[in-house]
């Protein structure tokens, strides 16, 4: 991670959001599909991209699979099938690996952000997540990139084009004025173990949160889904100063917000209020995928400033 490169990553991220919203006005960025019968697998962020939008998928009618790249056994494959195979450098083993082991007759599909790599040529059709490189050594504009190019798949591309757009402004002013970025700072910057919570049709804007606090600032930090949490996590919040980022808009944010009132936990909300008693509170607009391509950055900026007030140097 070279935290300069990284904070450059995130600034381009408007930008870029507006070249991938006139990518989709110009056409279609997918080849015809072999079935419906498909398979999303890559690693780490590429994985969190997946499992988010395969629920939007299926709920569309699609029969899709997610699965971690490192699956053994897992969906075969098969004459009539297809594997959208994920991997931003396009050399993740994992991922090459999943591809070796699909059956004969499995239509493959890389979608990379580098143009020749390993995987697209163990690939009969390649897609560009036209994200830019990366320099920071960071996955952030290719795991939106993901999430936005898999969404056309089943939603119409205009609407995803106006999501990248609407995320590309509002990413635009938080990066500019981010005084909101220091309540969020002093809530959660005295514990060592962070917590980011998200409703399942958003889980990666959880996972993906908790990998940048691990990544570049080399802190503990947990995702769960909303719902589960109240199965796997509420009991941390009866023995330890359990402090959370809740990105709101599961319909069971509000059994969440029960626990954490009662267990005085201190909370912040992103999108809509929780109604917690002294939780910090960052608005977003109501709309499900322009807050999956902008609420990460939340996380970004906050372990970038933790990165720099303790850095890190990784041999």
């Amino acid at each position: 991670m070279k935290a300069d490169l990284f904070e450059q990553d995130l600034l381009d991220i408007p930008s870029r959001l507006m070249a991938l919203a006139d990518r989709l006005d110009a056409g279609e960025p997918w080849p015809a599909l072999a079935s419906s019968d498909a398979l999303l697998s890559g690693m780490g962020s590429s994985q969190y991209a997946a499992r988010s939008v395969a629920g939007w998928l299926r709920a569309d009618g699609a029969c899709v699979v997610d699965e971690i790249a490192s699956t053994d056994p897992g969906w075969p494959g098969g004459p009539g099938t297809t594997a959208i195979l994920i991997s931003a450098s396009g050399n993740s083993a994992e991922t090459l690996d999943r591809a070796a082991r699909l059956a004969t007759g499995t239509q493959r599909i890389a979608l990379v952000n580098t143009a020749d790599s390993a995987l697209t040529r163990a690939s009969d059709v390649v897609v560009e997540m036209l994200a830019g490189a990366e320099p920071g050594d960071v996955a952030c504009r290719t795991y939106r990139h993901t999430i936005a190019l898999l969404l056309a798949l089943a939603i119409p591309r205009d609407r995803i084009a106006t999501a990248c757009r609407t995320a590309a402004q509002l990413t635009g002013a938080l990066l500019a004025d981010r005084s909101w970025l220091d309540p969020i700072d002093e809530v959660l910057a005295p514990v060592g173990t962070t917590y980011w919570i998200a409703p399942e049709s958003r889980i990666g804007s959880a996972l993906q949160s908790a990998l940048m606090v691990r990544e570049v600032p080399r802190r503990p930090a947990v995702g769960c889904e909303t719902g589960d949490w109240s199965h796997v996590d509420v009991y941390l919040t009866l023995t330890t100063d359990y402090r959370c980022v809740v990105f709101t808009g599961s319909r069971w944010d509000a059994q969440a917000a029960d626990w954490l009132t009662r267990r005085g936990s201190q909370v912040v909300s992103i999108g809509d209020a929780l109604g917690v008693p002294g939780e910090v509170h960052l608005a977003l607009p109501d709309h499900p995928l322009v807050r999956m391509l902008t609420e990460t950055l939340v996380a970004e900026l906050l372990a970038l400033r933790w990165w720099r007030a303790h850095p890190i140097e990784v041999a």
